[in-house]
C-alpha cells in the first residue's frame, strides 16, 4: 500500500514519508502506516526468538513486538553517543504489519518529508534480491541517499510471535 494524497490540480500525487537513522544509514516508511514513536527503554526477550526480534514491550497493556532494524538491515551496532546518564538514545516506530502493531527499533527518527512517486527511485539489480525484499526504492533528498521501506513486502518476509491469540500465519524470514 503506497499511502497518496491528491494535491490540487494536475500536480503529481504527494507521499509524505518518515525518515529514520539505523547505524548511520537513513531509510524512510510512509507516515501513513505509523501509529506512534517512542523512546526505547528496554523491553522482554522472547525465549527461542528469532535474531531480529529485540523482544516485546507494553504499549497501554497489548504486548507489542519489537524488531531491531540494525539486525534487518545487516549492520553492525557501532557506538553511538551516550546521554548524561549513560544511556544510547534509541527510537521505537509503532508501525502496523500484517494488521498487528509493531515496533520498529531504530537509532533516531529524522523528519517527515513529502515526496511524489517520481521521487522513489528503482533500486539497482547488483543489490541483490533480499534488498528488494524490503525497500521499494531509493529516495534522493539533498545529498542523502535514503531506502524506502516497503512495510507490506517486509511484514510478508518476516515472522512475529503470535501475541494477540489472531491465527495469521506469516512467512518466516529468509536467511542471508
Amino acid at each position: 500500500m503506497l499511502a497518496f494524497n491528491m494535491l490540487h490540480g494536475d500536480q503529481q500525487q504527494a507521499l509524505q514519508v518518515l525518515t529514520f537513522m539505523v547505524n548511520g544509514e537513513s531509510y524512510a516508511l510512509p507516515i501513513l502506516y505509523v501509529m506512534e514513536i517512542r523512546i526505547w527503554t528496554g523491553g522482554s526477550p522472547l525465549p527461542s526468538a528469532p535474531a531480529y526480534l529485540k523482544g516485546v514491550m507494553n504499549l497501554r497493556g497489548a504486548m507489542i513486538p519489537v524488531i531491531d532494524m540494525h539486525v534487518i538491515f545487516a549492520t553492525e551496532k557501532k557506538h553511538k553517543a551516550e546521554d548524561e546518564s549513560g544511556n544510547v538514545p534509541a527510537a521505537v516506530i509503532i508501525v502496523e504489519l500484517g494488521g498487528e502493531p509493531a515496533g520498529l527499533l531504530v537509532d533516531k527518527v529524522q523528519d517527515i518529508v513529502t515526496l511524489t512517486a517520481d521521487d522513489i527511485k528503482q533500486i539497482p539489480t547488483a543489490a541483490g534480491q533480499e534488498t528488494h525484499k524490503i525497500l521499494s526504492g531509493l529516495i534522493t533528498i539533498k545529498d542523502r541517499i535514503i531506502g524506502h521501506l516497503d512495510l507490506d513486502a517486509f511484514s510478508k518476509w518476516i515472522e512475529l510471535p503470535n501475541l494477540n491469540g489472531s491465527e495469521s500465519a506469516p512467512v518466516k524470514m529468509a536467511k542471508s
